[in-house]
């Protein structure tokens, strides 16, 4: 065999030689070789997994959770509850450094923003999908078609019953669509969250890298009305009962126990071309770390000037840390294993199998197609990405939003851009109120000149054309200047730093809102119309890329006759492996367990390495009572490894034993295995789990939080 064909092989059997590669729907685990599964060590049928334990498992948006009570407990990651501790933390209760506990249901605090998705069922609905795909249709309209078919699927599950969500995923580039119905908790508050020294110990500096020492857990729980049925936040409503919940096991674990996880995956992209990817990589990450690295710049000085400041940058530059760790980790994965060649011998090997075999002739002009499309795309990437990222100043993004509502709510619902459907109106309405609690003036006027001046170092041919009537005619010596000056004057003007001026402007027609003299809500809007014409005219790509990209799949079957799986899409995956350890490089063995040790052995008294003085006590008097394990030395564990495949939004995802008990938190993964959202290097992919002994410690020894604990069923 040829040893460009091994390597195309490499690329694409790694699941069936490893067994850890695949997030895998739930409709499909029938499909999975349970055999082989209870030779690992599941002791439960698949079936169980799929019609109970799964419904121990919520989507909390950005990062997934589980039920542990009967009362609604939800035990997720801290960093995924972040937002709710930052909520309600302030220079009097500074929830994020001293950590927050309610002993009893009165005590909890909403998390406003936050909701809870429970998956009810799944169903195939590709037929109706494709129906709706009519022959001789243009790009444009295909694209047209699929998004109106998927509003009506979305809105006929929906109207009877309010408390309902339903959303149809693309599996498989567009070879499947699958609709999921589930029902939405709104009301969601934290009980309890550790000291960001156990919650965050390492920090961003010890994100992405192993060993780990992280506490990274807290608890929320789910409130409904008196009625059972979803209901915003009031005191007058109670803890939701789940269906199902999961026992914590605190049991002692070894190399090789087999585990499983449950979450909502958030984004693969491993069916790419190799031009796709050499774009992706060499351009575009680029470009992105250099925009990260300048904000996180910017933020942290801003939150250097009080202790108010702080806190209010605190959520964006976590998530910016986060951001700039990741983009990085991928540029380093994917060059650190020659990717880009990889794919290029790949796609040159299905070239040649598609010009010789008559059951790939069919394929002929497949990957030069997709190519073609990424072609178009180049020229404006650069202008989008930094476009987009003006998302994160919330009052420029509150403009574009109050704009684009004004003119989508005069539209009959279906026709509607789908963000602004009745169904989201509420969210909306939301976010408009809440972003008053962490709203600071300072970071939006910094970063809004600091994105105007990035549109003025583009060339002028791709400038937006927004910018271009804002500052076309003014001098290029004078261009900075006149940036601040513009910024400064539309800030000095705008009403849409108070909530009450925010809500006038959301109940407003468009013909009312055109005639507010707002120079920061016109500037923004005219932004946001600009971006969604932009998005109107790659429709067509977007069209075209449906079209092919389930071709890609079919060729990629075709030839290797290996059972694929989706990429990761939010939708609920489940994914299976051992607990094990891995060398990063040459003479280097990391084992698969941390421990409170280590946590000392790291401490520097200075923030990220800071340990609470109790947590410290404890460990230096061998206060472990029976969490301490005779296998590591009578330690108590804090993180462990597992070869299970997951990415961002697994987060806070259970990790289970064979029995289906809870024996850990998903909440990172090694350095080494970032790029797997687009090659799964099965050697070096490790999850990093928050181990559930750990967690069960620092509840009872550090905190005391009897309760949480005489809640929970915990096997010990």
């Amino acid at each position: 065999m040829k040893k460009s064909l091994i390597i195309l092989l490499m690329v694409f059997t790694t699941a069936a030689a490893f067994a850890v590669e695949g997030m895998f729907p739930l409709n499909e685990l029938q499909n999975l070789d349970q055999k082989k599964l209870q030779k690992m060590g599941l002791k439960i049928p698949l079936s169980e997994i799929q019609d109970h334990v799964s419904k121990a498992v919520v989507s909390l948006g950005g990062g997934s959770g589980s039920f542990v009570s009967k009362d609604g407990l939800i035990v997720t990651n801290h960093h995924v509850a972040y937002g709710a501790i930052q909520y309600n933390a302030g220079a009097k209760h500074d929830y994020i450094t001293n950590g927050f506990y309610a002993p009893s249901f009165d005590k909890e605090l909403p998390a406003p923003g936050y909701h809870a998705d429970i998956i009810l069922n799944a169903k195939d609905v590709t037929p109706i999908i494709n129906k709706a795909v009519k022959k001789g249709m243009t790009d444009k309209e295909r694209f047209k078609a699929i998004e109106d078919a998927v509003k009506k699927l979305e809105t006929e599950v929906e109207k009877n019953n309010p408390h309902i969500r339903a959303s149809v995923a693309s599996m498989y580039q567009g070879r499947q669509y699958m609709l999921f119905t589930k029902i939405r908790l709104l009301d969601i508050r934290l009980v309890y969250a550790p000291p960001a020294a156990i919650g965050e110990f390492g920090g961003d500096e010890d994100n992405f890298e192993w060993p780990r020492h992280t506490g990274d857990f807290s608890f929320l729980r789910a409130y409904v009305a008196p009625d059972g049925t979803p209901a915003a936040y009031s005191k007058d409503n109670v803890p939701y009962q789940p269906d199902h919940f999961l026992t914590v096991s605190i049991k002692p674990l070894k190399k090789g126990d087999f585990t499983f996880i449950l979450g909502f995956p958030g984004s693969t992209n491993r069916y790419m071309t190799a031009d796709q990817l050499d774009f992706y990589l060499n351009k575009q990450i680029p470009l992105r770390l250099r925009l990260f690295q300048d904000i996180i710049n910017k933020l942290n000085k801003i939150g250097s000037e009080s202790k108010q400041n702080n806190i209010r940058v605190a959520f964006w530059v976590k998530m910016l840390n986060n951001s700039m760790k990741y983009y990085q980790g991928v540029n380093d994965g994917l060059h650190r294993d020659k990717v880009v060649s990889l794919f290029q011998k790949r796609d040159a090997e299905l070239e040649k199998w598609i010009e010789k075999s008559k059951s790939g002739s069919k394929f002929k002009g497949l990957i030069p197609a997709i190519n073609k499309v990424n072609d178009q795309l180049k020229p404006i990437a650069n202008k989008l990405t930094i476009m987009g990222y003006m998302r994160l100043i919330p009052t420029f993004s509150t403009a574009g939003t109050l704009t684009r509502w004004a003119k989508e709510k005069t539209k009959p619902d279906l026709e509607r851009d789908p963000a602004y459907m009745n169904r989201n109106v509420p969210r909306i309405q939301m976010r408009l109120k809440s972003m008053q609690r962490n709203l600071l003036v300072e970071s939006d006027v910094t970063l809004m000149k600091y994105f105007l001046h990035q549109m003025a170092a583009l060339p002028k041919d791709q400038w937006p054309e927004t910018f271009k009537a804002t500052f076309g005619k003014v001098a290029a010596a004078d261009l900075d200047t006149a940036i601040n000056k513009k910024v400064d004057e539309m800030y000095a003007a705008t009403g849409l730093t108070k909530v009450k001026t925010r809500m006038a402007y959301f109940n407003m027609s468009a013909q009312e809102l055109a005639k507010v003299n707002d120079p920061l809500l016109k500037f923004g809007g005219e932004f946001a119309n600009e971006i969604k014409d932009l998005r109107d005219q790659n429709e067509s790509l977007a069209g075209a890329l449906s079209r092919l990209k389930p071709q890609l799949i079919d060729l990629i079957h075709a030839y290797t006759h290996n059972e694929l799986y989706p990429d990761a899409n939010s939708t609920i995956r489940f994914t299976y492996g051992s607990i094990m350890g891995y060398s990063p490089r040459e003479a280097v063995w990391y084992r698969p367990f941390t421990t409170l040790a280590g946590v000392v052995e790291k401490e520097t008294g200075k923030t990220p390495f800071a340990s609470p003085k109790k947590l410290l006590e404890l460990y230096n008097n061998k206060e472990f009572g029976s969490y301490g394990d005779p296998a590591l030395g009578g330690n108590v564990p804090v993180d462990f490894l597992t070869d299970n495949d997951t990415t961002g939004g697994n987060s806070g995802s259970p990790t289970l034993n064979g029995k289906g008990q809870l024996i850990g938190l998903l909440f990172d993964g090694n350095y080494e295995s970032i790029s797997a959202d687009y090659y799964f290097n099965p050697a070096l992919t490790r999850s990093i789990v928050a181990d559930a002994d750990y967690m069960i410690f620092v509840l009872d020894k550090f905190s005391n939080a009897q309760n949480l604990i005489k809640e929970m069923n915990i096997v010990r």
